[in-house]
């Protein structure tokens, strides 16, 4: 009976454990995209690029979400507004569960971005494409501009993190300790 108390203990001990880190559930819904005209007044900036770098700053984490950001770093090929360097850095959820444009490195895309000119971000409810499919929206934007200034931002995408597999071995650790400190009070006779 002791040890149906004590593995009771374990039990309640993991539990509580897992509840502190839950898992978010997201869904993307997008509304219709706006036309082409509006997304370019709207947007912060609009640009077709090749894709040349993914960061995921949270691969190596050990609890990962939809909504985690990539860094998605582009060799800007023309620009319609708001760009006018060689190379801009854009941000997108990891996934298209949590709307998040998922870009293949390698890739040239046309690109409707939102957000501080310094924190550019984009999604899959965005006019944002792959460019080969974006005929109609290029047909509309006209001619854009190439950009006027040569920059490298390689160095300014960030690196990847670290995982944080020490913090939850730590914390099955502590949970360890006590559990056992709770079956040998159990195993103490009672005077």
């Amino acid at each position: 009976m002791k040890y149906v108390k004590g593995l009771l203990v374990l039990l309640l001990l993991f539990l509580i454990f897992i509840s502190l880190f839950p898992r978010q559930a997201s869904a993307c819904d997008c509304a219709r995209p706006e036309s082409v005209n509006e997304e370019l007044n709207r947007k912060t900036a609009v640009f077709s690029g090749k894709v040349i770098n993914l960061v995921d700053e949270n691969k190596s984490s050990y609890i990962q979400s939809s909504a985690d950001p990539i860094n998605v770093l582009f060799e800007v090929r023309e620009t319609w507004k708001g760009i006018q360097t060689s190379q801009v850095i854009v941000s997108t959820a990891r996934s298209g569960a949590s709307c998040g444009y998922e870009f293949e490195l390698n890739k040239e895309y046309l690109v409707y971005a939102y957000g501080d000119k310094e924190q550019l971000e984009t999604g899959f409810c965005e006019r944002t494409e792959l460019l080969s499919a974006a005929g109609e929206d290029l047909d509309i934007l006209g001619k854009g501009e190439a950009p006027t200034e040569k920059v490298d931002l390689q160095d300014d995408l960030g690196e990847p993190g670290t995982s944080n597999l020490v913090l939850y071995l730590s914390i099955v650790g502590v949970l360890f300790i006590v559990g056992f400190i709770i079956l040998k009070r159990m195993k103490k006779p009672r005077l």
